[in-house]
């Protein structure tokens, strides 16, 4: 059962649930007038424009097909299964854009009727603010307008972000806006959970920084280093896992040292092209972490944006001991016991797990 913080964790330590995982699924449609005819280019340069328009025409495509069989997927997993809490979507739920806010909520609760229905009926569906959930003129409001009370009826209690958090057993979630939640009321949830089984942290930018050269785009954004630090140290001393998307990336971090560890798992659920029905890693040794990206910086500002990309990850880096990292989309399943937190991924529409990646051991 699900209850928001306040609730005391149980005291019994035993008890085991899974979670269905999506990463980003920017749901869309085809026609792209269906949700963007009031999409304008007012107030956008011109690259940005050809870009956006470039997007919506990705996700009808991969919605016309790929992305549904990817969700049907996801649901036939978790009806065999019998053992689901929830479903965790990660942000970017979808593509946004719209510029009139009647059609963005209208998005959004299509959206999430059509997923809703590939699961049994009844199961708490939960989902995370991304950037594009409240992206385009009057989204933001429209967003939020219809994602708390939406979550509240899920949680049976009032949510309201930038940070909210509830107790499923002895484990606490806590999930937060990654562009408005602060460090400081994320530190203070994390140690709220002193006497939690396990602490897990949901937002959709990551916070271990990515292979991407738009990297800073995460968790705590352009915010100095020591505040970030400062979350870094109550992550590990919470031995916590944190969930995230924004990459359209599968990854995994875990991180240890003698203050403590985490893991990061990353997921993606953007089947863009055929070929990213994969679990074949671009990356997976700890030594590897960074040179992806550092092999993509351009410009006449290569050299200094490669210098601060290093300066960065070093942190992270020079504990980690455990890496995975690909270009991959599908969907995931997290498993929760006292032993340990696990996740399977699967790629594209598959049924059986491609990998399992161990986030922690007791």
């Amino acid at each position: 059962m699900l209850a928001l913080t306040g609730a005391r964790p149980l005291a019994e330590r035993g008890g085991g649930y899974s979670v269905t995982v999506l990463g980003d699924t920017h749901f869309d449609a085809e026609p792209d007038s269906i949700y963007h005819s009031n999409y304008r280019n007012e107030g956008k340069a011109e690259w940005l424009w050809k870009v956006q328009r470039k997007e919506f025409a990705r996700n009808g495509e991969m919605w016309r097909d790929r992305c549904r069989r990817l969700l049907a997927a996801s649901g036939a997993v978790t009806r065999a299964a019998k053992s689901t809490d929830f479903v965790l979507q990660l942000g970017d739920l979808v593509q946004g854009d719209c510029d009139d806010a009647a059609t963005h909520k209208k998005m959004l609760d299509d959206c999430i009727r059509m997923m809703r229905a590939e699961y049994p009926a009844g199961l708490p569906f939960l989902t995370v603010a991304g950037n594009h959930d409240f992206r385009g003129i009057g989204a933001n409001d429209a967003y939020f307008e219809y994602a708390e009370p939406f979550l509240s009826r899920q949680l049976d209690a009032t949510v309201k972000y930038p940070a909210f958090s509830f107790y499923r057993g002895p484990d606490l979630w806590i999930f937060c806006h990654f562009e408005a939640a602060e460090m400081t009321d994320l530190v203070r949830l994390i140690d709220s959970g002193r006497s939690a089984r396990h602490v897990f942290l949901v937002t959709h930018g990551p916070f271990t920084p990515g292979e991407s050269t738009s990297w800073r785009w995460r968790l705590g954004g352009w915010c100095n280093r020591a505040y970030r630090m400062r979350l870094f140290d109550a992550l590990l001393r919470s031995r916590a896992v944190v969930l995230s998307g924004h990459t359209h990336q599968t990854a995994w971090w875990r991180i240890a040292n003698e203050r403590g560890s985490y893991s990061e798992f990353t997921a993606n659920a953007v089947w863009a092209d055929p070929k990213l029905a994969t679990a074949e890693p671009i990356a997976s040794a700890p030594e590897d972490y960074g040179r992806w990206t550092l092999g993509r910086f351009s410009g006449k500002n290569a050299a200094a944006d490669a210098a601060a990309y290093r300066e960065d990850i070093s942190p992270f880096k020079k504990d980690l001991k455990e890496y995975f990292f690909s270009l991959g989309a599908g969907h995931s399943r997290l498993l929760v016991d006292d032993r340990r937190v696990a996740i399977e991924y699967y790629p594209g529409d598959a049924t059986a797990p491609a990998r399992t990646f161990t986030l922690k051991e007791a």
